[in-house]
């Protein structure tokens, strides 16, 4: 399956794009807030809707065990995006801190199947499945690891090989 697609160059680029711009607000008192649950509720809302999918996307930039900053960016880029920037970077920086230890202490298995769990429907799955390739190639390689991590997703997800095709070429057909 061919991964580097312009569909998911095209996805990556504005991943990254909104990645590395600092959000509007940054304090480290976020950080403090978010490790003692006392977020607002727009902020807490935010953090449910997207966690599934933002730790998919972690898992696969993590899956060589090198997340550069370029990787992270298009993480960040891609959370943005989900909750329509109600989560500062210090958030989002903390939600990653928490993906690698839950990945560290329960294993990459354990963390896709509760991924797949929270899945809650086809459409989800299909653009966890897209956002975790862009991430894949935020750093302009696609590594034989990163690259079966989000093979693996598929199979998660329960995605056929016409599913993947769609999505892999959704956005070149709409650029025609």
């Amino acid at each position: 399956m061919e991964l580097r697609t312009k569909t998911i160059e095209r996805l990556r680029d504005a991943l990254l794009k909104s990645g590395r711009r600092k959000s509007a607000v940054s304090s480290s008192a976020y950080r403090i807030l978010a490790r003692e649950g006392l977020l607002s509720k727009e902020e807490n809302e935010a953090l449910e809707r997207v966690a599934a999918v933002a730790e998919a996307m972690f898992l696969v930039i993590a899956a060589d065990e090198q997340v550069t900053d370029t990787e992270l960016a298009a993480l960040r880029g891609a959370i943005r995006g989900l909750t329509g920037d109600v989560l500062s970077d210090d958030i989002v920086h903390l939600m990653i801190e928490q993906f690698a230890v839950k990945l560290r202490d329960e294993g990459r298995e354990t963390r896709l199947r509760e991924i797949a769990a929270a899945t809650l429907d086809a459409g989800e799955a299909q653009n966890t499945f897209a956002l975790a390739a862009a991430v894949a190639l935020a750093d302009g390689q696609i590594t034989d690891t990163e690259s079966a991590l989000v093979i693996e997703l598929k199979s998660y997800f329960q995605l056929s090989d016409s599913e993947v095709q769609s999505i892999l070429g959704q956005l070149d057909e709409d650029a025609d």
